[in-house]
């Protein structure tokens, strides 16, 4: 039996993201593959939360705006580190690669997230990149970086329950996503307006929690459109898939962002059509039938009208989109990925190199 590996994983960001998302998910699939996976997080956070309602063993670090205590987080962590004989650090930010470096550990670097790697210092000691897209692993290709070390890894899902769609109209269209201008809701509301002016029988339905945009602020873009009537907004939601159930039709109308789309695998495990702008990641879930420039509302509403000419379409491509879900994102297959990625990049512990062998 392969000796199991002890691995940190440093999360420093407080909320719950696709990056979140994917670190949760890789710790779980690291444990079922027989390795120890403790977590270094801020109190408070999305990620301590996870890892004490999971059991898994965690750490606390200073929040993003609380680094003047980091000095003496590093000789905590060292001294746990040692205690726990620790193999290496798996990084999920750029802020935890570099305090992965300073802990003179192996480094694994996690990506989830949109914004552009740099070559900086540290990254010439991380031993292995795992991108959770290929829209990522671009990034990074973009930036210069070492394609050998480079291996993307997408998140499986579970598949819920199946939920039968209505047999008839008017048909309920979905989005599902936090209040944020780069999720598109402004976009999707003006998809939804020339939608129902063609004389188009539909719903249209907006769950999800309050970011940078309120809720009151989209009710506001409704009445200005003149559909406040048609459109149904359920605030934050425990879960995803009861509201995607809920729903025939799913939009994902993102002006950017996207590194990874949790959302869009969801839509598709549903079972559900999904109209989805082409931002980041997304086209690598769906055909491009199904695809639009970010920012098209136009092109939005003739997708759903193509669809809605069509009801027999519904059910064939929300058969497609989970049979897509179940064959190409599995759990297992994740699972299988990771652990060999860690494994690979681990196979020899050795060459603990960080700060204190510079000065």
């Amino acid at each position: 039996m392969k000796q199991p590996l002890k691995i940190l994983s440093v999360i420093d960001i407080p909320w719950n993201s696709g990056l979140a998302a994917y670190a949760f998910a890789q710790a779980t699939a690291l444990r079922g593959g027989g390795h120890c996976v403790s977590f270094a997080c801020p109190e408070g956070s999305a990620a301590m939360e996870f890892a004490r309602r999971e059991g898994f063993s965690s750490f606390a670090i200073p929040g993003r705006k609380e680094y003047h205590r980091l000095p003496q987080t590093l000789r905590r962590l060292r001294a746990a580190a040692r205690i726990e004989n620790i193999d290496a650090v798996c990084a999920h930010t750029g802020r935890a690669q570099t305090l992965g470096f300073l802990l003179g550990l192996p480094l694994i670097r996690v990506k989830a997230d949109a914004k552009k790697p740099s070559a900086g210092f540290t990254f010439s000691f991380v031993k292995k990149t795992i991108a959770a897209s290929a829209y990522i692993e671009r990034l990074y290709l973009e930036a210069g970086m070492e394609n050998s070390r480079l291996t993307v890894i997408r998140q499986g899902i579970k598949l819920p329950p199946p939920a039968p769609l209505r047999a008839a109209g008017p048909f309920r269209i979905g989005l599902l996503g936090r209040l944020d201008p780069v999720k598109g809701h402004a976009c999707f509301l003006k998809a939804a307006a020339e939608l129902l002016a063609s004389g188009a029988g539909a719903q249209f339905h907006i769950a999800g929690y309050e970011a940078n945009v309120k809720y009151e602020d989209l009710r506001s873009a409704a009445r200005e459109l003149n559909i406040a009537e048609k459109v149904k907004f359920h605030g934050k939601v425990n879960g995803p898939f009861e509201f995607m159930a809920s729903c025939d039709i799913g939009v994902i109308a993102s002006l950017g962002s996207e590194a990874v789309s949790r959302c869009s695998l969801e839509w598709l495990a549903s079972g559900r059509p999904l109209v989805s702008t082409s931002a980041g990641s997304l086209p690598e879930y769906l055909d491009p039938e199904w695809l639009v420039a970010p920012g098209d509302h136009s092109a939005i509403a003739a997708k759903l009208a193509a669809l809605l000419k069509a009801p027999q379409k519904l059910k064939a491509l929300g058969e497609e989109n989970r049979a897509r879900a179940a064959k190409d994102f599995t759990p297992e297959a994740f699972a299988a990925a990771t652990c060999a990625a860690f494994e690979e990049a681990l196979r020899e512990r050795t060459g603990r190199l960080g700060l204190e062998d510079w000065l």
